[in-house]
């Protein structure tokens, strides 16, 4: 079966290397290698042109986003299957081979494999990520039972690098969603559960960089309670909700109820900022959604004390542990 690695990359010439020579080393032969330049400005796609060659196949565009570069590389593709790798992470050279067994003992009902995920680069984060979300035990490999309730209980195993995914269900779902800033990745594979059985390789072959010294924009948008972050999610669950798959299904409440928690975060944090006008959109959308004035104003009073109360924990606790280390002669 012929598998296409797609690497999309924005200005990562010191990174985009190692991903490429991941690829290269796989022990079962990936067919192609494309790497999406999305509009690069430090050489990136020259440099990975003069060094790999006919090896690797360099498409330009652009600057559009990450869910843009990767709908390019899949529209280019040739392969029957497709192995997402983001160009700062790196796969083990065995991935792809175990990817195939894992598919192959399931008779090929798969269309989609991940496998577990280390964190590269960062000397804490010592853990998986399959033990990260309590999923510790899985078998060496295995079928999800549920990757939908996954996804909506945010404790989904995988990252958009350990997925391997026949082309034809990317085509059948119309790829990433080009309008989303951020969660793009989530989108699609909730999507898919509704297309195929997503197996897995319990051992981690995949590496994500979590290298403290680098920047990740990403990390800041969600910490400074970015716009994007609310706007981004209210067009996902609102998505999810229009579908046939989960209209009238056990999940339409959970997505209902994960939609009503964007509005109130979205509003508490425009009335910390006095954007009042903005969040009175946020107060009338729950409303439509059957909350009552009376108690959207209740609950984010009370969002705001429990805020404020483990506020003062936090300071209560730092300030005993300091007279604490005074007084045994630990901090001036």
């Amino acid at each position: 079966m012929k598998v296409t690695a797609l690497i999309p990359t924005y200005n990562r010439i010191a990174q985009v290397s190692r991903a490429i020579d991941s690829v290269l080393a796989q022990t079962y032969p990936v067919s192609e290698v494309i790497v999406v330049d999305d509009g690069s400005t430090d050489g990136t796609a020259e440099a990975v042109e003069q060094h790999y060659g006919s090896q690797v196949r360099v498409i330009r565009q652009s600057n559009a986003g990450v869910s843009a570069a990767r709908n390019h590389g899949i529209r280019e593709a040739r392969g029957e299957w497709i192995g997402f790798l983001d160009s700062d992470d790196w796969w083990h050279p065995e991935k792809i081979e175990k990817q195939f067994a894992a598919i192959g003992s399931y008779g090929g009902g798969s269309g989609v494999c991940f496998t577990n995920n280390v964190y590269g680069g960062h000397p804490e984060m010592t853990f998986s990520r399959f033990e990260e979300v309590g999923f510790e035990n899985a078998p060496a490999i295995g079928m999800l039972d549920d990757p939908t309730g996954l996804i909506l209980e945010g404790r989904e195993p995988f990252f958009t690098s350990s997925f391997l995914i026949r082309r034809k269900l990317l085509d059948e779902v119309g790829g990433f969603d080009q309008s989303l800033a951020i969660r793009e990745d989530t989108d699609l594979m909730f999507r898919l559960c509704f297309k195929t059985a997503f197996s897995f390789v319990g051992e981690p072959l995949t590496e994500i960089d979590r290298t403290p010294s680098r920047s990740l924009g990403l990390c800041k948008m969600y910490s400074t309670r970015d716009d994007t972050v609310f706007d981004c999610s209210d067009r996902i669950f609102v998505k999810w909700l229009s579908m046939p798959e989960v209209k009238g299904t056990r999940y339409e409440s959970t997505v209902r109820e994960l939609l009503r928690e964007v509005f109130y975060a979205s509003a508490e944090c425009k009335i910390h900022d006095m954007r009042m006008k903005r969040a009175m959109r946020d107060v009338g959308r729950l409303n439509a959604m059957g909350e009552g004035v009376g108690l959207i104003v209740a609950k984010l009073l009370a969002r705001k004390v429990r805020k404020m109360k483990r506020k003062w924990v936090r300071l209560f606790s730092s300030d005993r542990t300091e007279h604490r280390g005074t007084s045994l002669g630990v901090a001036e």
